[in-house]
């Protein structure tokens, strides 16, 4: 038996040790059902599970809140930065260099040092919703929205993206879906953070390296592509015939698995509720019928269960948002649940250095300059 076995991509390697998540017979935060967190808790709650260990009391919430509504607005000097850069640059590539920036006005570091993982968690928690909506309304020309905490989070992030109030089912489905994106085991960019982190590098540090990460194509979609798969679907007045004829040509269907070896993502139950309460309260059940239609015929041919952003691009199109922002929203999300891993790495580190099997050339004898053809 090889003594190192070579696993690409570390396939089916177990790389460390969490009391995060589990993705196994459903997804769980600490140990709470997703489904129930979707349904019950606000993202802070869940945030603060995350970070922390347990749900906070009421007390610790409120102090929590206070803290993200105490830290103030964008930094001036991070402001004109955002303005700097051309109006042509992805959102995804703006937070990575916004939030590089940010590191330098968090009021936790101290002589060089950043003192509180969690206290830079609330800082960027409070930062990054701004920074979005910033550089939206910048890019849009439209005026900018003043931050509002006083709201639920979920509230207080829409109302910075729109400038107007949601509706409770509106609030109710955007805090859903933040909660639902937190966290999702070793995911790649987690694991990219969690590797930053074991070098001993800073928080931030870790951060921008699990942005890289997430704005990877073969990572996390953004949703667009298969919010634009779907609608053409419908253009074409017959859903069911669309996706077949899909699969005929080998066409890869966007939003669904490409391997049938994956279980349902647990995930979609909560975001497709939510899909439907939408759709039926905007009258548009249409695109809902048809995901339907197209879902069970994926799974009844190619075997595969849709993805995540199957149901989340659906989702945030219903609330109104550009797809320009999908990845943005999700990035908001996942910041806890990187943070939390960071947090967790960092307590009981070990530095990541895996081995590698050279397939090169074999030794060979040094030629000098003018011998090489």
């Amino acid at each position: 038996m090889e003594r190192h076995p070579y696993r690409p991509g570390l396939s089916g390697i177990i790389a460390t040790e969490t009391e995060i998540s589990q993705v196994q017979d459903g997804l769980t935060y600490r140990g709470y059902p997703i489904e129930e967190l979707a349904k019950e808790a606000s993202f802070i709650e869940v945030t603060y599970l995350l970070l922390q260990g347990e749900l906070p009391s009421h007390e610790q919430l409120a102090d929590f809140q206070t803290l993200l509504i105490e830290t103030g607005n964008l930094p001036k000097p991070v402001i004109a930065a955002i303005q700097a850069i051309p109006p042509h640059i992805e959102m995804m590539e703006v937070i990575r260099t916004g939030i590089s920036l940010l590191s330098h006005f968090d009021p936790q570091m101290e002589y060089g040092v950043f003192m509180s993982e969690v206290a830079n968690a609330q800082y960027l928690l409070a930062m990054l919703p701004q920074l979005i909506s910033y550089r939206y309304q910048q890019v849009h020309k439209l005026n900018p929205v003043e931050p509002n905490f006083h709201h639920s989070y979920a509230g207080s992030f829409w109302y910075m993206l729109k400038g107007e109030e949601p509706s409770q089912l509106e609030e109710e489905a955007f805090n859903a879906a933040l909660i639902t994106y937190a966290d999702y085991g070793l995911a790649p960019s987690t694991f990219a953070a969690r590797v930053v982190a074991s070098t001993g590098s800073p928080l931030y540090s870790a951060v921008c390296s699990a942005i890289g990460s997430i704005n990877g194509l073969l990572h996390c979609s953004s949703g667009a592509g298969v919010l634009d798969a779907l609608q053409e679907s419908i253009f074409s007045g017959n859903p069911e015939e669309w996706v077949c004829q899909e699969i005929a040509k080998g066409k890869r269907v966007l939003g669904f698995q490409a391997s049938h070896h994956k279980p349902r993502d647990p995930r979609s139950a909560v975001l497709k509720d939510y899909c439907w309460q939408l759709a039926d309260a905007l009258g548009q059940k249409e695109m809902e019928s048809a995901a339907d239609t197209i879902e069970e015929i994926m799974l009844k041919v190619q075997k595969v269960h849709p993805r995540i952003e199957w149901h989340a691009s659906r989702l945030l199109h219903y609330l109104g948002f550009e797809p320009e922002l999908f990845m943005p929203i999700f990035t908001v999300s996942r910041l806890a649940g990187w943070v939390a891993h960071i947090i967790e790495q960092s307590e009981n580190n070990h530095l990541f250095q895996p081995l590698s099997r050279y397939v090169g050339m074999d030794q060979r004898k040094y030629k000098p300059l003018p011998l090489r053809s």
